[in-house]
């Protein structure tokens, strides 16, 4: 395994250690990309965070009348949008 990986494996290894998937060697390996590379441990932060959120009970769905409420909103909205935008 190499020591150094490049950001797009790093992104690769970030997801695994999220869900547990990593070798004790992969999540070494990310700690240390993560020391040397700021993007790749903001991205981990946000990983984190996004899946603590979503372990999260209070975490629900949208019913489905709302979803088609804010769809038919949204649609209303950009035909405005176009309408303004006609010469």
């Amino acid at each position: 395994m190499k020591l150094f990986v490049d950001c797009k494996k790093a992104g690769h290894l970030c997801d695994k250690c999220q869900y547990e998937d990593a070798s004790f060697f992969e999540r070494l390996n990310m700690r240390f990309h993560k020391l040397i590379c700021k993007p790749c441990s903001e991205y981990s932060e946000r990983n984190t965070k996004l899946t603590k959120l979503l372990k999260d009970p209070k975490c629900q769905q949208m019913p489905e009348k709302c979803k088609e409420r804010l769809k038919g909103e949204l649609a209303r909205e950009l035909a405005k949008d176009k309408i303004e935008q006609k010469p």
